[in-house]
């Protein structure tokens, strides 16, 4: 043990008012606590207690030892809950909720990187729209929710964003690959798959448009954006997406970024929430805090 065999026999002396009642509660023989505490009042060259007919009563000095005693043992009772914390945060299962675009990059190196030094920690983890994100998270179905754009109701609570401007996604080969940057307007009657309404993406594209007051050639709608990016890819449609999605396939050299010129576009971003009411594990609120702290990183 952490506390000395010494003074925890005092300490149970003091309470118990009498080395025979002490020794009955330890279960050990009389002779073995008066030992302990002969060698504390050798150390300490005092007195610890005085013999009267109520039992053993501390002196002024045993007084100041029992205050360190019980001092001591909350010390200890404190540390010993913070290690069973610790030790619990480096295991349990964790419910992750999120938008897809978080997958392929984001995310999957996040919970790589957490596997190697958690391997205790379990993820499951549930690919939703954002609306279908939030919905599950307020019915306290999963601890953790990542949708596009900022919570979209009163009992979730924002524990950290990140920006996620959109970018129009094409292949190497279509016109717009080599441009620059593109305005809304620039994108008049362009040939697109995009992602369906229950997706952030697709309803801030449909304001954006509706803002610049144009129209988009829709030749396919999905629920899936590795989907939306595979047409992309092998056709000359265009899709829209964070370059951050699509990083494996630009680092690939399958499809090109073209950021948007668009303050509401330039402004989309991805929100970490919880359920305001909800208590979560230790092991959760770390992973929760290593999201935090991966989210912010990656705004500098």
């Amino acid at each position: 043990m952490i506390e000395s065999t010494a003074i925890r026999y005092f300490r149970e002396v003091t309470e118990a008012g009498s080395i025979k009642q002490a020794a009955a509660t330890l279960r050990i023989a009389p002779s073995a606590i008066s030992r302990q505490i002969q060698a504390i009042e050798e150390e300490l060259s005092v007195k610890l207690f005085e013999r009267n007919a109520r039992g053993m009563v501390l002196t002024d000095a045993g007084r100041l030892v029992y205050r360190y005693a019980v001092d001591n043992r909350s010390l200890l009772d404190g540390i010993r809950a913070r290690v069973q914390e610790f030790e619990t945060m480096r295991r349990g299962q964790i419910k992750l909720a999120t938008v897809e675009g978080m997958l392929s990059n984001f995310l999957s190196n996040f919970l790589i990187e957490l596997s190697a030094d958690y391997p205790g920690i379990f993820v499951s983890t549930t690919v939703l729209g954002s609306r279908a994100v939030a919905e599950i998270v307020g019915r306290n179905e999963v601890d953790l929710g990542l949708v596009f754009g900022r919570a979209p109701r009163r009992d979730l609570i924002e524990l950290a964003r990140m920006r996620q401007s959109l970018c129009l996604i094409v292949a190497p080969n279509h016109p717009l690959a080599t441009r620059e940057s593109c305005t809304v307007k620039e994108l008049a009657g362009l040939r697109v798959v995009v992602p369906d309404p229950s997706f952030g993406i697709r309803q801030e594209i449909d304001r954006a448009c509706a803002t610049a007051k144009i129209r988009l050639e829709i030749s396919s709608e999905t629920n899936s954006l590795a989907f939306a990016q595979m047409l992309a890819w092998r056709t000359d449609l265009a899709t829209f997406l964070p370059r951050d999605t699509a990083m494996p396939a630009i680092t690939a050299g399958r499809l090109v970024a073209v950021p948007l010129r668009d303050p509401r576009l330039e402004a989309t971003q991805v929100t970490l929430v919880q359920l305001a009411s909800r208590n979560i594990s230790p092991s959760c609120r770390m992973v929760a805090d290593l999201l935090v702290s991966r989210m912010k990183s990656a705004r500098e």
